[in-house]
């Protein structure tokens, strides 16, 4: 299948899962979640952790930014698109205090100057959204473009230290993404059924 199909077909099964299972899988990864804070290494020192707010049947992260929030030191980051001009993407702090803004596509960011904006690497750990994933750490995202071009550094650099994780349904898990040269691939994935690093 093209990407475009393999996109419609894993975000309607997304679509489908009902209020029940979605509750079910979000706890569920939020205790892998809080699994991985606790066991790796890295968190033991204050982290830049970017996250995203969840949509169109994404796996919740409220759960997730709440226990950073109340339980860590760490830094709390989400995703902002209108940034510097030589910068695709940015990552605002996320406070229970921010002011949040819409950007184009309706989904609420923090609202900061460009100035306060961090750029991808200055992230330790993010934590992203997709569409479907495979065992090789291939990613499908929306199609924009904005996670490839803005973690495009990490092609150059395979040993930088930033991660990119995963977080979706187990059901977006396909056997094999298509995959092209600027793509960048994940470092692990979360899901309802654990963490796995690739």
């Amino acid at each position: 299948m093209k990407p475009s199909e393999i996109r419609k077909h894993l975000r309607t099964q997304r679509n489908n899962l009902s209020h029940s299972e979605q509750t079910h899988h979000a706890q569920k990864a939020f205790n892998h979640f809080v699994n991985l804070l606790n066991t790796e290494k890295a968190f033991q020192k204050k982290q830049n952790i970017a996250l995203f707010l969840s949509q169109d049947g994404e796996l919740s992260t409220q759960e997730a930014i709440q226990y950073l929030w109340n339980n860590t030191q760490h830094n709390v980051y989400l995703p902002v698109l209108e940034t510097k001009d030589e910068w695709h993407m940015a990552f605002a702090n996320y406070t229970p205090k921010s002011e949040m803004i819409k950007n184009q596509f309706g989904i609420l960011e923090p609202h900061l100057t460009h100035s306060q904006h961090q750029n991808g690497q200055a992230m330790d750990w993010v934590f992203m959204p997709l569409v479907g994933f495979d065992l090789r750490g291939n990613r499908l995202g929306m199609g924009g473009g904005y996670y490839d071009r803005t973690f495009a550094f990490k092609l150059d650099q395979p040993n930088n230290s930033t991660q990119l994780i995963g977080w979706a349904h187990q059901c977006q898990q396909t056997a094999e993404l298509p995959h092209e040269e600027w793509d960048v691939p994940l470092n692990g994935v979360i899901t309802e059924q654990g963490y796995q690093a690739f």
